[in-house]
């Protein structure tokens, strides 16, 4: 088996069983928090994790894209990592009680002294877990995340019940935080790496300021609507919709977050060696959206009942919101591999103009959607996805030489396996006499008939995703054979 589908496995298996542990986390907390207190979290946690990436400076995708990787480099970035996170810690507990204030929350400003913990602590790990990444060891990487997701919802829960409320989100964030750096220096001990050094620091920090740059702008967007339903509706529109959000992020999260770490590294080699770019971005579309597109379909026949199981009966405001905001999401199949293609062909200057084109419009829309409540946020997205979408596709155009009708010769069969996927649960609802309102057992009949009806979508279109699923069987079944010692 090639290095890389061995490392989209080990990715897949990682994020797949710490998808099972978040999702077992916010079923837990989304009955043991109220809307509003879960909004109170996400205020605050959308500061830390614009800040937090911020921190993050695009350091590791430097270490993982570098041709020529010399240690001094390496001791550079962790240099740099240190000063840039002890600053933004000192900022978060500077800036607490009036980030508090704009909000008109106290307990928000609680969260982030609590949280400037993690900054400290979080450079320690970075480079050694971005030195895995580079050398494909996702084994590795994969029993740390494991373990991290698992103190994470330890944690947080045991708090949560305990009558702790949002601040137990944070203290599980800070204590994975810990797991995670002491992981990668038990597994990695390459202590070297913690000699301060600049060599070479104009150049990462060129490079980091450009990476940041594109990666804070689309968080900022991204984690925006949480920030203006906040200030303009308060922090239960802030819960629900965020909630909504997370239910429709959970087919990305389990599976772009498992392909997300194998994509730039095997993307940077296929450069390095000569490959046909255009090629991997098209084939890499074909699989992503046979799996996206019907799972986001599902989720928004489903809505209803996914809410119910996942977050309980004081999420009634969610489902509609979900059905909008996962039709939406479907646009975006291809946006994983937009940043990873554009670094990998040194174009990562691009990267950070088609945030600057496409962002400040999906800002502007967000912002006066805000002002007409939850549904028109989400109804919004069903315009700036494609724009989006769009925008990046002129860049990756120009970059690779990608002509849009080959884009949709790529889509076909995924829409005939989505189309298949969707058959029998749109029988199920228009035939239930409540609509969308499931019971268990219609849901359970909709769900057999969607895993059936993609079965029969991927042999009826012979879909490439088909010859990926039989690699992964061969390997799974093929007989091991006996160990051969040497000759004594």
């Amino acid at each position: 088996m090639s290095v890389i589908r061995r490392s989209v496995i080990a990715s897949v298996a990682d994020k797949y069983a710490t998808q099972v542990i978040s999702v077992v986390t916010l079923a837990t907390m989304s009955r043991i928090l109220t809307p509003a207190e879960t909004g109170i979290y996400l205020l605050a946690s959308t500061v830390i994790l614009l800040l937090d990436n911020l921190r993050q400076f695009g350091t590791g995708i430097f270490i993982v894209q570098e041709k020529t990787l010399a240690p001094q480099m390496v001791r550079t970035v962790f240099t740099i990592t240190l000063m840039i996170s002890l600053s933004l810690a000192g900022l978060l507990v500077a800036a607490s009680d009036l980030i508090a204030g704009f909000f008109q929350e106290p307990q928000v400003g609680r969260l982030l002294v609590v949280a400037a913990l993690s900054f400290v602590i979080a450079p320690f790990g970075g480079p050694l877990l971005a030195l895995m990444q580079r050398d494909l060891s996702f084994t590795r990487l994969a029993m740390l995340n494991v373990a991290m997701a698992m103190v994470n919802a330890g944690v947080t829960i045991t708090l949560g019940a305990m009558g702790w409320g949002p601040v137990s989100h944070v203290w599980g964030i800070v204590a994975a935080g810990a797991v995670l750096a002491l992981g990668a220096m038990l597994l990695r001990p390459e202590f070297w790496v913690f000699r301060p050094s600049l060599q070479g620091a104009r150049r990462i920090l060129s490079f980091g300021a450009v990476s940041s740059s594109v990666t804070v702008l689309n968080m900022a967007y991204e984690m925006l609507p949480r920030l203006a339903l906040g200030r303009l509706l308060g922090v239960d529109a802030v819960g629900i919709y965020a909630r909504a959000v997370t239910v429709c992020q959970l087919p990305d999260r389990a599976l772009v977050s498992a392909l997300q770490p194998v994509v730039l590294p095997a993307m940077a080699m296929h450069s390095r060696q000569g490959g046909d770019l255009r090629v991997s971005y098209l084939r890499g579309h074909a699989l992503m959206s046979a799996i996206q597109w019907p799972t986001l379909m599902m989720l928004a026949l489903l809505a209803n009942p996914v809410v119910a199981i996942l977050l309980g009966a004081q999420w009634s405001e969610t489902p509609p919101l979900v059905r909008i905001i996962a039709t939406a999401t479907m646009a975006l199949a291809p946006a994983f591999m937009t940043f990873p293609l554009l670094v990998s062909v040194g174009r990562i200057r691009d990267t950070f103009w088609a945030s600057l084109i496409c962002l400040p419009p999906s800002v502007l829309a967000v912002i006066a959607a805000a002002h007409l409540g939850l549904t028109a946020v989400a109804a919004s997205l069903l315009v700036i996805a494609p724009f989006q979408m769009f925008v990046a596709l002129l860049f990756i155009r120009r970059a690779i030489g990608l002509q849009f009708g080959q884009l949709w010769l790529a889509s076909l069969r995924s829409i005939g396996v989505t189309a298949a996927t969707a058959a029998l649960p749109v029988v199920v609802i228009a035939t239930s006499g409540r609509g969308f309102d499931l019971d268990m057992g219609q849901t359970a009949v909709a769900v057999v008939g969607a895993a059936i009806g993609w079965l029969a979508g991927i042999m009826l279109t012979d879909h490439p995703i088909r010859s990926e699923i039989m690699a992964v069987w061969r390997m799974i079944t093929r007989p091991r054979g006996p160990a051969v010692h040497p000759a004594e």
